[in-house]
């Protein structure tokens, strides 16, 4: 938030006081504070404690209404994308739409179970079954194994106003996306062709990072996340998946959304494909819930596909493909990215030495 306001009290606020900010939202969603009132001078000091469980807010899930906006586009449900050769190169699919305003009703053992505060209390006897326990060990080893590599990654960016326009491509994002040492790093962005020298979240419009090991990580440690499992299914190639929902609450998100110059850590569910003989994850779907209703998108969707990749003499599990769906709060105007991961290869960085 850009800070230039005309104040109605003089003096310094301390920490723990109480202000009143009236602040205007520009077209990109960044707000500058215009006035500042104190409404309440800071309490006493009181000597800090950390705080342990019993002391943070119990998660309370309240059904937000679904947003009075139809036939809004939602990102493709189901298997991950097929990625042989001769689909890389296709263009995304579109997102599918919602026939009606109206939610469907929830099948058995779907995303929409509930965990409430009560549910938050009996967190300490929550047990993962042994796919669960398996897949956790796998995830917080997974940048371990990985070696070095370097890929492109490609970002087509698109808008879609309304049902009748439908989507319209805005712009292509193009980064050397350079894997080392357990971090990724974006180098030699493009957009629309042009080089930049802005990093990847400050080149406006919808941006993503973390889609290497962020989300993955994030999802499995600890107990972040309650999963349930949900049904069997096949993946491209026959290979035997189970489907789990999951939910996390807020207190326990890190999942950070931005949107101008605002940010977001909302409640989260949605689902994970595993494969059966390997506790692997080959899709990830996620949807934020209960977003305040002061924030500009009331609806964000991400999903990211993963698939075995050759780098050197050894298989990979990497990500693939990706997409972000984000829609304005009360209308049918949203964005979309779809993210694709290309060339991978291994990456050794490069040095010389000059004698003199």
């Amino acid at each position: 938030m850009t800070v230039t306001p005309k104040t109605t009290f003089t003096g310094e606020v301390v920490k723990g006081a109480r202000v009143h900010i009236a602040a205007a939202e520009d077209d990109q969603a960044f707000l500058t504070a215009v006035t500042v009132a104190l409404l309440k001078d800071a309490p006493a000091a009181v000597p800090e404690k950390p705080l342990g469980d019993e002391d943070r807010p119990a998660a309370v899930d309240v059904k937000e209404p679904a947003p009075e906006a139809p036939d809004r586009p939602i990102l493709r449900r189901g298997k991950p994308k097929q990625t042989d050769s001769d689909d890389a190169e296709a263009p995304a699919a579109k997102p599918q739409r919602a026939a009606t305003s109206k939610p469907a009703a929830p099948k058995s053992d779907s995303i929409d179970f509930t965990i409430t505060s009560e549910d938050a209390a009996k967190t300490a006897v929550y047990k993962d079954d042994a796919r669960i326990t398996q897949t956790r060990e796998w995830a917080s080893t997974f940048t371990q194994g990985l070696p070095n590599f370097v890929c492109q990654q490609v970002t087509t960016r698109y808008m879609e106003q309304s049902k009748s326009s439908g989507w319209e491509a805005l712009d292509v994002l193009t980064a050397k996306v350079v894997y080392e040492d357990g971090k990724e790093k974006y180098q030699e962005i493009t957009v629309g062709g042009k080089r930049t020298n802005k990093n990847m979240m400050d080149l406006g419009g919808s941006t993503s990072t973390g889609e290497f090991a962020s989300v993955l990580m994030s999802l499995f440690e600890g107990q972040r996340a309650q999963f349930r499992f949900s049904e069997s299914t096949s993946l491209t190639g026959g290979v035997a998946a189970a489907v789990y929902n999951f939910k996390v609450a807020l207190r326990s998100s890190d999942w950070t959304i931005r949107v101008g110059g605002q940010s977001l850590m909302p409640a989260y569910n949605g689902s994970v494909w595993i494969e059966k003989a390997n506790p692997k994850v080959r899709r990830i779907e996620m949807q934020a819930i209960n977003v305040p209703k002061d924030f500009p998108d009331d609806a964000v969707e991400s999903t990211v596909d993963y698939d075995q990749v050759r780098l050197g003499e050894r298989m990979f599990l990497v990500p693939v493909h990706a997409e972000v769906l984000s829609c304005q709060r009360g209308t049918t105007i949203c964005t979309k990215n779809a993210i694709d991961f290309r060339d991978y290869h291994k990456y050794s960085g490069e040095s010389s030495v000059e004698f003199k």
